[in-house]
């Protein structure tokens, strides 16, 4: 290649480069700058020829900077060129930025030069530092959920719960560990990566955000099991109550839902947030069991001194087996969800004084039938 040529070829590199390239002499004085310097410092290139490059520099670079090129020079003794390292820059503004920068020496006829290259790693060190703040948050909230899960296990043992405890931590690890996993993998990614795209940093930060939700989840859900408060009972109206759950749980198209919910019947004693909770999770159960949608029929009676009320679908149906096994924490033939919702269910029913009945065959749908104590049995 002739030397016109490789003239040509180097004027496109230090012109189309996205890192700045600074070339000084032996004095420190600027040579040469390519367009990423401009806009990397916000000064025009006329301002910078001629000047020395210590004027790129905060204190105390900016007082050290000649000192080194002269022990250098004197004495052969290396700070960057060669190495690279992290400095600090300062733009036109005065504001300072974090940069990496490599020096090069380049013989030139009968002089040195001092080739730097810099780049701009603000994303790098603001990634870092909403690192190392997210972990030192995640610590923390590892540490009071460990707490708050000792706690709710202590209280199991106290209810003489022994036969399930080992199923129970068997889905306590299953519902943190796979999350801590993702945290560990995007964790890993985001402290080695040499240079993450923004897009690629946001979405690990998400990634990390929603697995750390996940574990508080799983934590808050066995917590609000075991500490499930006592009711703070009040006459309730059923088909309100019904009314309002459908509202909320905004059920599909291809589901029919009918009502057979009598607009005599009495008020039922009950806490007015603890019991709506059992029949959203058996409506939602019942949603799921009808994927290819289905029949969903809510009725009521009143049945000696007590409301009756049916939720019956003609979904999947469950074996004796899962009937069985229903009720018990952490336990799902769901693809997703924690296992907890008939676990909660069933709290709920024994502290408010209501009963449970369960039929299901599989393909033949389920029916459950909840008794709920009248109001005026309890005024």
């Amino acid at each position: 290649m002739h030397d016109v040529e490789q003239l040509a070829v180097l004027a496109s590199v230090l012109r189309t480069a996205v890192d700045a390239i600074i070339i000084i002499d032996q004095r420190g004085r600027i040579e040469s700058v390519n367009l990423a310097t401009e806009r990397m410092f916000g000064f025009r290139s006329g301002e910078m020829l001629g000047q020395n490059v210590k004027m790129l520099m905060p204190s105390p670079y900016h007082e050290q900077h000649d000192g080194y090129l002269g022990r250098y020079q004197e004495t052969g003794e290396r700070h960057i060129i060669g190495i690279g390292r992290e400095v600090t820059g300062q733009r036109k503004d005065g504001s300072l930025f974090p940069l990496h920068l490599a020096v090069s020496e380049v013989e030139a006829k009968e002089r040195k030069l001092f080739c730097g290259i810099l780049r701009d790693i603000s994303d790098l060190k603001a990634v870092e530092a909403e690192l190392k703040q997210l972990n030192a948050t995640l610590d923390q909230r590892v540490q009071d959920q460990a707490a708050e899960l000792q706690k709710a296990q202590s209280e199991l043992v106290e209810k003489e719960k022994f036969a399930t405890l080992g199923r129970i931590s068997g889905g306590i690890a299953h519902e943190i560990r796979n999350p801590l996993n993702a945290i560990k993998t995007s964790a890993y990614y985001l402290l080695n990566a040499k240079t993450p795209s923004p897009a690629k940093t946001e979405e690990h930060l998400n990634r990390i955000d929603r697995q750390v939700s996940s574990i508080n989840n799983a934590v808050t859900a066995l917590s609000d099991l075991a500490r499930l408060p006592d009711p703070q009972s009040r006459p309730l109206d059923v088909a309100e109550m019904l009314v309002a759950i459908l509202r909320d749980c905004k059920l599909p198209r291809n589901i029919i839902v009918t009502q057979d919910v009598p607009a005599d019947l009495p008020n039922v004693w009950a806490d007015e947030k603890q019991l709506p909770i059992v029949f959203k999770n058996l409506i939602r159960n019942a949603r799921d069991a009808m994927n290819e949608g289905g029949a969903l029929k809510l009725s009521a009676r009143l049945l000696e001194s007590q409301v009756v009320v049916t939720v019956q679908d003609d979904g999947l149906g469950m074996s004796p087996e899962v009937v069985h096994r229903i009720a018990e924490p952490f336990f799902s033939t769901k693809a997703r969800g924690m296992g907890l919702g008939m676990a909660i269910t069933t709290a709920i029913l024994e502290k408010n004084r209501c009963t449970m009945e369960l039929e299901s065959e599989p393909n033949q749908g389920t029916t459950f039938q909840i008794s709920i104590p009248i109001a005026e049995q309890n005024q």
